[in-house]
């Protein structure tokens, strides 16, 4: 892609300050192509993008095939919503029992958030303490879920061995999966989440975002998520997570945009009061560089000028900047460092592997 195919893109995932003149610019100039428009889907912005098209009163100019293919996928991303608001229901119902020992993560709280069809999730995870995990597990297998994972839309059940590496390795248990049949959810996928990190060694900080949690109303029924501080720092860990992680790089999972457009939604109306407590509590969990490298991609991404950015971003200037580029492959030990240092480059790229080098021995 050329740069203001990338811009284009980039753009049309600003449904928070959006530039109108410079979308209009480059609608104008033709860029609204074929690689744009795979791009929004690759990314899962589509919606977002039909979303900032419409509010710019700027949709109408576009060509009929993207526009008609934005459209369709932003109709799709709120059916799929319906069935997915039920799957909430539904599991808020089952863990009644269990009201202070979890919390929901993600999406069960950012979907019904949004503004109608601009996210959408596959699945549910939750926060759960070590000490709850074998209660909720009981409870989701009474309800007939089993522990695997969907290939080919066909589920296969976990082995022994991937159970227990996937605690080991992961932080998290292996998927709990039921056939729901619902339109556009097929299965309800259940992941069951109880470290930050890798490892089950921040139990402390797991424990207090549990005891923490609120409950928020949907529409008929509620569901249970950490506090606005907690949500964010665990949004921050979780992407770093996965965008520090090599085998995310290789199946190119770490970068997706919809995942820096829930820490630009959250950023752009934070208050400075919450990004205070924010920064406190991400001290006193260790997660500091998690949160700063979140932010600093989030804020080249989107090209923000926001004060609160950089307001949060020098609290947190302990943090070694190098960080950002550090990748780790936790099964083989092994630390790689990004040669590329632009996050809109390494997202746009073909294979971002390519950009890394072998630097280290990595030891936790």
């Amino acid at each position: 892609m050329n740069s203001k195919e990338k811009r284009l893109v980039l753009e049309l995932c600003k449904f928070q300050n959006q530039n109108k003149s410079k979308l209009i610019s480059l609608i104008n100039e033709g860029y609204a192509n074929a690689e744009v428009l795979g791009e929004l889907f690759f990314n899962r912005i589509a919606g977002i993008a039909h979303g900032v098209l419409e509010e710019a009163n700027i949709l109408g100019s576009i060509n009929r095939e993207f526009r008609n293919s934005i459209s369709s996928f932003r109709i799709q991303n709120i059916e799929r919503n319906k069935s997915f608001f039920k799957c909430l229901k539904y599991l808020s119902s089952i863990l009644s029992e269990y009201e202070n020992e979890y919390v929901m993560l993600k999406g069960a709280y950012l979907c019904p958030t949004y503004k109608e069809g601009f996210r959408t999730s596959n699945d549910i995870d939750l926060l759960v303490a070590t000490k709850s995990i074998s209660k909720i597990e009981k409870a989701l297998i009474s309800e007939g879920f089993q522990q695997g994972n969907i290939r080919n839309g066909i589920f296969i059940p976990a082995t022994r061995s991937e159970i227990l590496s996937s605690k080991m390795l992961r932080g998290e248990t292996v998927p709990f999966i039921k056939k729901v049949e619902l339109p556009f959810m097929k299965y309800l996928e259940i992941d069951v989440n109880f470290s930050l990190g890798f490892t089950s060694d921040n139990g402390k900080a797991v424990n207090e975002i549990i005891d923490e949690g609120r409950r928020v109303e949907l529409d008929g029924f509620s569901i249970r998520v950490p506090s606005e501080k907690h949500f964010f720092i665990h949004l921050c860990s979780h992407l770093w997570k996965e965008a520090s992680t090599y085998p995310w790089v290789k199946m190119k999972r770490d970068m997706s945009l919809y995942k820096y457009c829930d820490i630009y939604f959250l950023m752009n109306q934070m208050s400075v009061t919450l990004a205070e407590d924010i920064i406190e509590c991400a001290k006193k969990y260790n997660l500091e560089k998690e949160c700063y490298c979140s932010i600093v991609h989030t804020k080249e991404l989107f090209d923000e000028t926001s004060v609160i950015y950089d307001f949060v971003l020098n609290k947190l200037n302990t943090v070694d900047p190098e960080t950002i580029n550090l990748v780790i492959y936790p099964a083989e030990k092994k630390i790689y460092k990004y040669i590329e240092k632009s996050a809109i480059q390494r997202l746009f790229s073909k294979n971002r592997c390519n950009l890394l080098k072998e630097v280290g021995e990595w030891n936790r």
